[in-house]
């Protein structure tokens, strides 16, 4: 999070993090942390989490191409030079397809303003963690001391209920997890949108969980090539 204390960035979080669908601390403690580094978060979106699953299951893009719009609208406003984006990476399907509203939403963007607006992408997850993700160029990278990695960590560690998914990017990066920060140009859209040769790992994480009994659906590479269609689609049309 240190790019974000050189920034001073304005954060667009599409979800409230929920894991029982009806929480809100991932949120606030993601609004608290942007905060705390001199940033601002949008009102945009703020979807819940179990409701965004049920939009793409059912394959209803209407939500998704709404807050494609408000954020063109608001990059728009704000007369942005750069986006960073939740990168590509076949790991989470909402990171995904936010990085797909983020793209559009920037070109719409570009198209009003009339100039070009550098987007880039940060890898949520390391690559141990997301070995298929398509190729990026690393355009930026930025190593934090000693203290600003300490300083990070503990920022995490303030956040019990992401401490899963913080142990496991320690064991994939160790020592490296708090003290590298890398920003990316993907891929052209029209790659990232191909049939993956592999099996997303979302999808075998749904799996995971329906022979669990945690999940009762599996959310699948046809759902998300559907809602991004679509996405590309409308904004195509406009």
């Amino acid at each position: 999070m240190q790019w974000l204390t050189c920034v001073r960035a304005r954060a667009y979080v599409l979800t409230q993090g929920s894991r029982s669908g009806s929480d809100s601390a991932r949120r606030r403690a993601c609004e608290q942390l942007i905060a705390s580094r001199g940033g601002d978060v949008s009102p945009w979106a703020g979807v819940w989490d179990k409701d965004f699953y049920q939009y793409v299951l059912a394959g209803d893009a209407a939500p998704f191409v709404r807050w494609t719009q408000e954020l063109a609208d608001d990059l728009v406003r704000r007369e942005v030079d750069v986006v960073v984006a939740d990168a590509w990476q076949y790991y989470n399907i909402a990171h995904d397809l936010t990085h797909v509203m983020a793209r559009l939403a920037l070109e719409r963007a570009q198209k009003a303003l009339g100039r070009r607006i550098e987007f880039l992408d940060y890898p949520v997850v390391p690559h141990a963690l997301a070995p298929d993700e398509p190729i990026s160029t690393e355009m930026a990278a930025l190593t934090l001391d000693a203290a600003q990695s300490a300083a990070k960590k503990a920022s995490v560690d303030a956040v019990s209920d992401v401490a899963g998914e913080a142990a496991e990017i320690e064991d994939a990066e160790g020592a490296d997890s708090y003290c590298r920060e890398i920003l990316r140009r993907p891929p052209p859209l029209a790659t990232l949108l191909r049939t993956p040769a592999v099996k997303p790992l979302y999808e075998r994480f749904g799996e995971e969980r329906v022979q669990s009994n945690i999940y009762f659906n599996v959310i699948r590479w046809g759902h998300a090539e559907k809602i991004c269609r679509a996405l590309t689609d409308a904004f195509a049309a406009q």
